[in-house]
């Protein structure tokens, strides 16, 4: 790629007259030597883009610790020897003659090298693997640690290292490539073998290598060693896995994947793959994981090799999308690049983005299909949280670009930045589903069937993103040029409020942050190029679709309120919407009648959950405050209704944001009205939910883990109904019992079963559940997919759960008996869920009594236990101070005071601070107490 503008050294494809059209490159390599050597035929040809004539010969190219012995350039009959000089901080060689220019370029001039190059020897993992790199590595057959490996990086300005080259993506170049190395060794490159010669009398071979079509320098490379491979010719390309000796059975997933994927990649592209082979290389080391050379993806060995049937699904899972954001680099980025690193976080989006739709169409595993779209929310929901503070605002696209700093000292891992690779995922993915509204498709195909123009006309080519816009904006009626510079150019997302006026639907846009008023700080607030994406009910009935583009700061839309289902339809745009009460009467009616998707319910409840506990401005008051507060508990009430057609999905997200709003009633309001309406709730809900005999006769881990998750919360909220309680009581006796029951309880409910269960337990129960903690019978983990640190935890955080005084005294001892253990506070978790006064009073009491001296043995230096137990001390404070006993919020604060007096500095002050920091949301939420319990009619 082009250098920008930070760089410190000149572009030479401006600088040079005469440009390589071929590199015809040939190195011999011995494993046990420090260097190589190597010899470099590069044809020339004049460069349109040079802004330097000069009259006599020169040619400069990019070389790092590669010293050239021989320089000849050679041009109809006529060889010239070149003088060579070097700037070495620059990493530039120039070659010139006393010749007439004008005079070469007519007589097909070539250069011809030969030069001696290092080679760094890498010994551990903090050896940086860049440039020809090798080590030794010791094979799983016979423990050997004589087998070698020399490998290339070249991303991103790596290439230098390996030969004189014009080492930047703007001119893409082909290779001839020969290797002249031991003959018992693999070798790999960009193109496939073409042929290998054995060299008389010694144990070499020559491997040549097919001519690459036009390669970015950064995606060049080879790699030379003890290999195994294994491969697969299902597709009309072969499909090959290097892997270390011994490893070759821990490569069938790894291979399997990459096979079905890649022909998958054609027929969505439409463009045929650009080689004629794909290979994975497993590497010892490799300080970046994973390189996208073309045709040769390098990736460091356990991120590839695993065991397909004793591996965990996460681990296949982390597996198949490194493969499917591999082969998407083989179009786009190495068939295709873009001008400037800068733009590394739209061609890795690019990457991640295409790859896991690609997946969700294999279908390699059900679940790449089933969690597709969930998942894109997710993690779009995820990132809104995080692009929404002033304080800590997340810089836009042109911000991060502009501030990035790139020199020869660059790597991928300080050029990459996450938030930005995130949201280019994003403003990805609203393209995409920009080209499906417009088609009214089920599917992203129409944003492929632009794309493939695309490739059409700058395959083999390195572009400026806005070329690839300006085609695809060809294929779209919205003008994509501005939205994608809407995106690009303002950080953060909006919030949409919508409200009817004269029967009519006005929507207004604002910057969404969480900490700020736009009449008391001073923001941009520049109106985003929003799709609205309606979702509407037509006269007839029938659900349709609209795509207006809200570009300025409002619109007014002829719309009645009944016929609005949502805005935002599908989710996948990047804002949030808030409603007004006329609205909402009628998204309720709406989601009863199930004419909203599990996305776009969930994205309602997630647009609302954040605003819960935000300060309520002067501005749009009425959609905030207790209005947020009672549409989450307002959808509670419509999905416990007859209507509605049960969605777990839906309700794990709902059912968080209620033990939210309840967790902070608990300990900030009389809470009692609330407790009401939340036990009739959770009684319906048991009841809605139902299937509760299949749960106590489960035998083995088929199960949806969603489904149990939310049946778990729902045992929680019962925690005091018989019902709840009978069923765990149950379950937990499965559980000890499951030797003769052979009975099958799931990690997602253990927690929930062992807390209701120590609420209303026996002496017996609770030392059976103490016995747990203090060492998990591994005999229990036949009845359950729970790991033993698992069991442990969960058997832990359910002592405090227990109504009984003597109970809850022995919890109490046992922490202070184990002050100094890992996470006993885990022990009072329970505490943070009792309203009862009378059980609050007697942790504060027991907190007082201790405090001192734990502090006093935290303070104590030189020992583990003393460092563990300020920790702990840490941890429950926080608990207790900004918890359990904010009802009495004065007494808490005398006796910080009181603290800070009396004893040595003890980080009691930070955590205070802390403690009130994070208890601001929770006082906004609880503010609204008595006008949302006087509104559900309490």
């Amino acid at each position: 790629m082009v250098q920008s503008d930070t760089v410190s050294t000149p572009s030479l494809i401006l600088s040079n007259p005469l440009v390589p059209l071929l590199y015809d490159l040939s190195l011999k390599i011995d494993h046990l030597k420090p260097n190589f050597v190597g010899t470099l035929v590069a044809s020339l040809v004049e460069n349109p883009l040079c802004l330097v004539p000069k009259s006599d010969f020169s040619v400069s190219l990019h070389c790092n610790k590669i010293v050239i012995t021989r320089a000849t350039l050679k041009y109809g009959t006529v060889e010239q020897k070149l003088t060579v000089s070097y700037s070495r901080a620059a990493q530039i060689v120039t070659l010139s003659a006393d010749i007439e220019a004008a005079e070469i370029i007519q007589n097909d001039p070539r250069l011809e090298l030969t030069f001696m190059a290092s080679v760094t020897a890498i010994k551990t993992f903090r050896d940086e693997t860049y440039g020809v790199f090798k080590t030794n590595y010791s094979d799983s057959l016979e423990g050997k640690s004589d087998n070698y490996v020399i490998a290339t990086h070249s991303q991103p300005f790596g290439c230098r290292a390996i030969f004189p080259v014009i080492d930047e993506s703007i001119l893409k170049v082909p290779v001839k490539l020969t290797i002249t190395t031991k003959s018992a060794f693999k070798v790999i490159s960009n193109g496939a073998l073409d042929k290998s010669t054995i060299v008389d009398m010694t144990d070499e071979s020559v491997f040549e290598f097919k001519q690459t079509p036009p390669i970015s320098p950064s995606v060049f490379g080879f790699v030379i060693g003890d290999f195994e491979c294994v491969q697969s010719t299902e597709s009309n390309i072969p499909v090959r896995i290097f892997v270390t000796k011994g490893d070759s059975t821990r490569a069938t997933y790894a291979l399997k994947v990459a096979t079905d994927l890649l022909p998958r990649f054609v027929t969505l592209f439409g463009e045929d793959y650009p080689l004629d082979k794909f290979d994975l290389v497993a590497l010892p080391f490799l300080s970046d994981w994973v390189m996208e050379n073309w045709g040769m993806v390098t990736v460091i060995r356990d991120s590839l090799l695993l065991n397909e049937i004793t591996a965990d699904e996460s681990d296949k899972l982390q597996l198949r999308q490194l493969i499917s954001h591999q082969l998407t680099h083989q179009w786009i980025g190495n068939l295709i690049s873009f001008d400037d690193y800068k733009w590394m976080w739209l061609v890795e989006a690019f990457a991640t983005w295409v790859g896991n739709y690609v997946l969700s169409l294999a279908g390699i595993e059900p679940t790449d299909a089933l969690n597709y779209k969930l998942d894109k929310v997710f993690e779009l929901e995820t990132l809104k949280n995080s692009d929404c503070s002033l304080a800590n605002s997340m810089p836009s696209f042109h911000e991060h670009m502009g501030l990035l700093k790139i020199d020869l000292e660059s790597r991928t891992n300080s050029i990459f930045e996450k938030h930005a690779y995130d949201k280019g995922m994003v403003l990805l993915n609203m393209i995409g589903s920009l080209f499906q509204l417009e088609k009214q498709a089920n599917s992203l195909q129409p944003f492929f069937d632009s794309f493939k123009k695309v490739f059409e006309a700058f395959k083999f080519k390195t572009i400026k993103p806005f070329q690839m816009w300006n085609v695809l904006n060809e294929d779209i009626s919205i003008d994509l040029l501005s939205f994608v510079h809407s995106w690009i150019q303002y950080n953060g997302y909006p919030l949409l409020t919508a409200k009817t006026d004269n029967n009519k639907l006005q929507i207004v846009q604002n910057q969404y942050l969480v900490d700020a008023e736009d009449e008391n700080v001073q923001i941009e607030n520049q109106p985003f190029h929003v799709p609205l994406a309606l979702k509407l009910l037509g006269d007839d009935g029938k659900i349709k679709y609209a795509n207006l583009m809200l570009t300025d700061r409002s619109i007014e839309l002829d719309i009645p309120p009944n016929q609005l289902v949502t805005l935002n339809a599908d989710r996948q745009f990047y804002y949030s919407v808030a409603y007004d009460s006329t609205l909402q009467d009628s998204l309720l009616e709406h989601i009863s009648a199930n004419n909203l998707s599990s996305l776009e319910i969930i994205g309602i409840i997630n647009d609302y959950g954040k605003i819960l506990g935000q300060r309520v401005p002067k501005k749009n008051s009425e959609f905030y405050g207790s209005n947020a507060i009672l549409m989450i508990l307002s959808i509670c009430n419509v999905v416990v209704g007859q209507l509605w057609k049960l969605d777990f999905e839906v309700l794990k997200i709902l059912l968080g944001y209620l033990e939210e709003i309840n967790v902070t009633f608990v300990h900030f309001s009389d809470y009692e009205k609330f407790e009401k309406w939340q036990d009739n709730f959770s009684a319906k809900l048991f009841h809605k939910i139902g299937g509760w005999n299949t749960v106590l006769l489960l035998k083995d881990s088929s199960y949806n883990p969603i489904e149990y998750e939310v049946r778990g919360v729902v045992l929680q909220l019962g925690i005091d109904s018989k019902e709840s309680q009978d069923v765990c009581k149950k379950l937990y006796k499965n559980f000890v019992n499951g030797g003769t029951a052979q009975k099958f309880i799931p990690r997602e409910i253990l927690g929930s079963v062992f807390n209701v269960t120590m609420a209303h337990a026996q002496m017996q129960e609770y030392k059976q559940i103490l016995n747990l903690v203090k060492n998990a019978d591994v005999s229990y983990l036949k009845h359950t997919n729970a790991s033993a640190q698992e069991l442990q935890t969960a058997a832990v955080a359910s002592l405090g759960f227990s109504i009984k005084d003597d109970l809850l005294g022995k919890t109490l001892h046992f922490v202070s008996n184990n002050i100094d253990s890992k996470l006993i506070e885990l022990a009072l978790i329970g505490f943070k869920y009792h309203h009862s006064l009378t059980i609050k009073e007697k942790l504060w009491a027991w907190y007082r009594v201790n405090y001192d001296q734990w502090v006093k043995r935290s303070l104590r230096k030189g020992s583990d236990w003393s460092k563990q137990i300020g920790i702990t001390v840490g941890n429950i404070s926080r608990l207790v101070l900004g918890e359990v006993m904010q009802y009495k919020r004065n007494s808490v604060e005398q006796f910080v005071e009181e603290k800070l007096k009396s004893l040595p500095p003890h980080g009691l002050r930070e955590r205070w601070e802390n403690v009130e920091a994070e208890n601001k949301e929770k006082r906004y939420i609880a503010e609204h107490y008595d006008a949302v319990v006087f509104a559900l009619n309490m």
